[in-house]
């Protein structure tokens, strides 16, 4: 009775590390499938890992069953239990088989199947395929007494059964056969390869753990099976093999994941520092004191000595500079920055933005990466590192840009990895490091006064994109009632519908037929007519204000309605949103249809279409901005488009500076920046710069023939916001605005060390090139040409009569003008021949200030005798003229007039 307890016992405990062990074999499927299914690029050594998971679970699944049915928890007959035995058995074979290419692919990057491979592969299956028909055929040793007394008899025996034979078999065949050579060639091939670190790494977890478990297990069951007299030991045997196996997979496997086995991680993993936040506290600490980059360089190295037990001889802090002054630093260090400045001059984008992605370069996990997944970029740097001789390479960015970096010499740690954690510590240091490393390379300051210009541009220019929103917004909600006028149209007839139709019409639109408004409303209805679908248009009506026409078919009373109203902003940004370049500009749209400034912008260009729009954007976005322009445009049309950015940033003294021959002495440079007083120059001598003060607008015509030296200094005031006295250190804080223009190529010019480069890079951000006339599609051309023309003349009566002919519009695409001015001339010529010919030249009102670009005379143009009244009007012009008889001239009156207006106004 007690020996039958003690049995008992040794089921029961048996039974539950059993299942245990086939618990956490689940658990590691689990983890394992979903990461090989997601990396193919190793999938060998995942197929054979998983195949010997799941062969381990038939074995583990028919001791639970005969567990169960000794304890008499389930009642089964003996037959079936040995269904179950033999499929164990058969796919223990198939485990061994697993485990064995398993560690022979494991150190190959493409693993093939050898001869020895293919051979033992069939003796397996032969054996699997045994074993498996001999549990459905159900032949053999089914009866319990039989098989309990075919095993306690010499498994040595001629007459043993094959069934018993065949397992003592696979026992020495799997020892012998399959897991110790896979061992041997394993270990040989590791000797003779230049493995990653990593995947040595693995293996030797792999055959501390997992594999002499394996061995020691396999070992114990083969005494116990082949050795009748130890058979009564065979519970408290495979109790303690199968704690031991089980423990020995589960370690190994979370382990093997933990140095990226299968990439299911993207890094080595690492537990966390808690010395972290400790490390860190100290190092700040001792950043917030230092004053040269030398104290840098040693701080750097005795956070890498204590954070991650690195040499302080193998970490080192390299500085980038620019500057030509001589190198006094070690030949090594020569060698290693020549190398590092090198490989960051000549590589692509690619790899460039594969760095700043990954922050940091591990060689250990690069060599590893590219072993199961070879790629060009990701050799290019295993071949930067190792000409480094480096185990990191650690940039230091400010704005995308590599200032320093740090790199650590090859096995500082005797082939220790470098965890999660670890990588993470020395990417905070490097944003740390950049800070102070900047600071100190600019202990003048002068970063942080350009840091302070540039957030001062910033906030201007979204201080003015803010109020071009709210005017258009504005512009919007309370200019235009929300009225929807309704027209039918029949018979081709057009009726109103109700008043708000007639008034925003304000034309007969069935007597009035060579009306623009008529013209435009037949168009969409025949279009409708045509194509049976919705039609819609955007039109001005006689004071110029848009209005949108949507017409669609009504086919129940064979006729078309159109509506009528007033543009929202969705029509506004719907309308032209696709010929934009960057959709991110489409609140610009707004703008240009819908505020005072974008009203300029379209007198200045009156046409449509995607080139011309995109160039009317650019110029308003430069318009709201205060940085330094550079115009590419035709000669006529520069000064006036300088005079409408002038005027649109609200600036009070515009300076032009014509520049027609290269400068070859300093007479241009003293004039723009004025000189140091102790030259004994002329005394009381304004520079240019102080003349137009705080609120000005220096424009320099062709400043490509500024000498080198003037250029050098004016693009220190760009960047600063302060100019230097010409040789003098005295700096002047200005808030003047530069607009400059060329007919070169600056590129080039700096390339040829002719133009410079600092200068060229300022100009560079704000650059705005008018697309050439001839360039033009037709369509865009001649929509220019229809608003040039309907800026030219005032009376609306003679508009149709005088509006270009398609045959004059072919004229002008064939022969296009070089300049807008000289497309404005051309027009204007034609349309007084046309008033001429038709003998209503003195009928016809031309607009007075057609020819005017300055924004500011436009209206007093347009008043003519009637600006004498307006004493704002009257100031703008003595500003402009300061002489009495160009202002009568101009306006078109006596000078008496003038005069007497002058008086009353105390403009003297």
């Amino acid at each position: 009775m007690i020996n039958f307890n003690a049995i008992l016992y040794s089921a029961e405990l048996l039974f539950v590390v059993i299942g245990a062990s086939f618990a956490i074999k689940i658990y590691l499927l689990q983890l394992l499938v979903p990461s090989g299914f997601q990396r193919l690029t190793i999938k060998h050594p995942w197929m054979f890992l998983l195949g010997t998971l799941v062969c381990t679970l038939f074995g583990d699944f028919a001791w639970i069953i005969k567990l169960l049915r000794e304890m008499h928890i389930v009642q089964l007959p003996y037959s079936t239990l040995v269904f179950f035995i033999r499929i164990s058995w058969a796919f223990l074979i198939l485990q061994y088989q697993s485990l064995s290419l398993f560690l022979e692919s494991l150190i190959v990057k493409r693993f093939t199947l050898s001869i020895r491979h293919k051979i033992l592969i069939t003796i397996s299956t032969v054996i699997w395929l045994f074993f498996l028909v001999l549990a459905f055929s159900n032949s053999g040793l089914v009866i319990e007494g039989e098989r309990n007394f075919a095993m306690s008899q010499s498994l040595w025996t001629l007459h043993s059964p094959l069934e018993i034979k065949l397992m003592s078999f696979i026992i020495v065949y799997a020892l012998f056969l399959l897991i110790i050579p896979s061992i041997i060639i394993t270990l040989s091939k590791t000797q003779k390869t230049n493995l990653p670190i990593i995947v040595n790494h693995q293996l030797s977890l792999l055959l501390k753990f997992l594999i002499s478990s394996y061995l020691f297990v396999e070992i114990l069951q083969a005494i116990n099976f082949l050795f009748a007299s130890y058979a009564s030991y065979v519970y408290p045997t495979v109790s303690i093999s199968t704690l031991i196996l089980s423990y020995a997979i589960y370690y190994s496997v979370r382990k093997v994941l933990g140095l990226r086995f299968l990439n299911v991680n993207s890094h080595v993993q690492s537990k966390p520092n808690i010395d972290l936040i400790h490390n860190f506290k100290n190092v700040l600490e001792q950043l917030s004191h230092v004053t040269s980059l030398q104290e840098v360089c040693q701080i750097s190295q005795t956070f890498f000595k204590e954070a991650f037990d690195i040499p302080l001889r193998k970490a080192q802090l390299y500085v980038r500079t620019h500057e030509t002054t001589e190198n006094t630093a070690p030949k090594h260090a020569q060698d290693i920055e020549s190398l590092v400045e090198t490989f960051l001059s000549t590589q692509n984008n690619v790899i460039r933005e594969h760095m700043l992605k990954k922050k940091i370069l591990i060689y250990d996990e690069l060599d590893f990466t590219n072993f199961y997944n070879d790629d060009f970029n990701r050799r290019t740097l295993l071949t930067f590192l190792q000409n480094l001789d480096a185990d990191i390479f650690l940039p230091i960015y400010d704005k995308k840009r590599i200032t320093a970096y740090i790199i650590v010499d090859r096995h500082p740690r005797k082939k220790e990895l470098y965890g999660t954690v670890e990588r993470d510590e020395m990417i905070v240091f490097a944003s740390y490091l950049c800070n102070i490393i900047n600071l100190l390379q600019n202990r003048n300051l002068k970063s942080l006064i350009q840091q302070e210009k540039e957030l001062k541009d910033e906030l201007y220019h979204a201080r003015q994109e803010l109020a071009q929103y709210k005017e258009s917004v504005r512009s919007f909600i309370f200019n235009h009632q929300k009225h929807i006028g309704i027209i039918f149209y029949k018979h081709r007839r057009f009726s109103f519908g109700n008043q708000a139709a007639k008034e925003l019409i304000g034309v007969n639109l069935n007597t009035q037929s060579g009306h623009p408004l008529t013209k435009v409303c037949k168009r969409i209805v025949h279009q409708v007519e045509e194509y049976k679908t919705a039609q819609t248009m955007l039109t001005v009506d006689d004071k110029d204000e848009q209005l949108v026409l949507s017409a669609v078919p009504n086919l129940e009373q064979n006729n078309i309605i159109m509506l009528v109203h007033y543009p929202e902003m969705s029509d506004m940004i719907t309308k032209d949103i696709n010929k934009l370049q960057d959709p991110t500009k489409w609140d610009y749209l707004l703008y240009l249809h819908a505020t005072k400034s974008g009203q300029f912008m379209q007198q200045l260009v009156p046409g449509n279409g995607e080139m011309l729009l995109n160039f009317k954007i650019n110029l308003l976005q430069a318009a709201l901005s205060k940085k330094a322009t550079l115009l590419i445009l035709p000669d006529e049309d520069l000064l006036p488009t300088v005079e409408l950015l002038h005027h649109l940033s609200a600036r009070d003294s515009l300076h032009v500076m014509k520049l027609d021959t290269p400068c070859i002495d300093h007479e241009i440079s003293i004039q723009l920046f004025g000189i140091n007083p102790m030259f004994n120059m002329q005394q009381g001598q304004q520079s240019i710069l102080k003349k137009i003060g705080q609120n000005g607008t220096l424009f320099i015509k062709n400043i490509h023939f500024l000498n080198l030296e003037a250029q050098e200094y004016l693009a220190e005031y760009i960047r600063y916001g302060s100019y230097r006295v010409y040789k003098s250190e005295q700096h002047i804080e200005c808030n003047a605005r530069i607009i400059c223009s060329t007919d070169q190529h600056l590129m080039s010019l700096v390339q040829q060390g002719r133009f410079s480069r600092t200068l060229f890079n300022m100009l560079n951000t704000m650059t705005i090139t008018m697309p050439p006339l001839a360039e033009l599609p037709k369509k865009e051309l001649d929509s220019l040409a229809d608003g040039l023309t309907e800026q030219a003349i005032k009376t609306a009566d003679f508009k149709n009569m005088l509006e270009l002919s398609e045959k004059e519009k072919l004229k002008l695409a064939h022969n296009p003008p070089e300049s807008l001015q000289e497309l404005r001339m051309q027009i204007e010529k034609m349309l007084v021949k046309k008033s001429k010919k038709n003998n209503i030249f003195h009928e016809t009102h031309f607009d007075p200030a057609y020819h005017i670009t300055d924004p500011e005379l436009t209206e007093a143009a347009r008043l003519g005798k009637h600006a004498l009244r307006d004493q704002r009007i009257m100031n703008l012009l003595w500003s402009k003229f300061h002489n009495q008889n160009k202002i009568a001239a101009f306006l078109g009156v006596n000078r008496s007039s003038v005069n007497r207006r002058c008086k009353q106004f105390n403009l003297e």
